[in-house]
């Protein structure tokens, strides 16, 4: 990317670029978060931006999680066959900041090249960099209220789902290649660490009805922060978890890529913070 970049623009225009930098808060006057946790998510983009422009493995390494997954929804060209690809990083331009809370966050980051949706999590008083989910950055019209309703709808098949053990609604609502990310504390040393798993253990789980509640209990609340280039970013507020979706359009269908979340810390049985 770098070659390309330095073969497209001049030292001149690159400077320009980066000067241009802006940083934006799509919930400016509605946030509760800090601006010292708001700085670092920012923070965490620049060293993730700027690490990968100028070849600095240490700014790329500080501001990513060595377990970062960083997606982007591929067309095979000899097949038309639509896949997950794992690769690169992305010079960015400007990034704003969806939400922050419980030590996680979402956020966009956007260059002339690459348009990244980016999840975050505070570990160690430090923010990084867990998932993207991201797609070249090509003209591209504003969302169809058709996509905006598949994209809540996947949302809620993969809520509602768990909590009713329907198990084909959490199926249809899946990348069979589905990342799903908890920040967690070990028990023993209070540190923290990342617990994943996959799509499998997410529909069996919803079939052994290790999720159900009732309905008139689940409190879900979907907010799409952005819909753009085939992918999404949406936050799901429920009585028991706080879930940030990566959403992809996969053919004609939205499926559910990557997943940051937290218990809600305010669910029946819990301290509130």
């Amino acid at each position: 990317m770098l070659r390309l970049l330095e073969r497209s623009m001049s030292c001149m225009a690159l400077a320009t670029l980066i000067g241009s930098l802006t940083v934006g808060s799509a919930l400016a006057q509605e946030k509760s978060w800090t601006e010292e946790d708001e700085a670092g998510v920012v923070g965490a983009g620049l060293d993730y931006m700027e690490g990968a422009l100028y070849a600095d493995a240490d700014r790329v390494g500080r501001g990513v999680h060595e377990e970062l997954t960083k997606v982007i929804v591929r067309t095979l060209p000899q097949t038309g066959t639509q896949m997950l690809s794992y690769n690169g990083y992305s010079m960015l331009v400007e990034i704003t900041v969806f939400d922050i809370g419980h030590d996680i966050a979402i956020a966009r980051a956007v260059s002339q090249l690459w348009y990244d949706y980016l999840q975050l999590a505070k570990i160690d008083d430090e923010w990084r960099i867990i998932n993207v989910l991201w797609a070249q950055n090509q003209p591209a019209g504003e969302a169809s209220e058709a996509d905006k309703q598949a994209v809540k709808n996947t949302a809620l098949d993969y809520i509602d789902g768990a909590y009713s053990g329907d198990a084909e609604r959490m199926a249809r609502a899946l990348h069979p290649e589905l990342t799903k990310v908890m920040l967690a504390r070990h028990p023993q040393t209070g540190r923290p660490f990342l617990n994943t798993i996959g799509a499998s253990i997410l529909v069996e789980g919803t079939r052994a009805g290790l999720g159900n509640l009732a309905e008139d209990e689940r409190e879900i609340d979907v907010e799409i922060f952005d819909l753009s280039h085939g992918i999404a970013s949406v936050k799901v507020y429920s009585a028991m978890y706080i879930d940030y979706l990566q959403i992809g359009k996969i053919g004609d269908e939205w499926k559910i890529i990557n997943v940051l979340w937290v218990p809600n810390p305010n669910a029946p049985g819990r301290d509130t913070e």
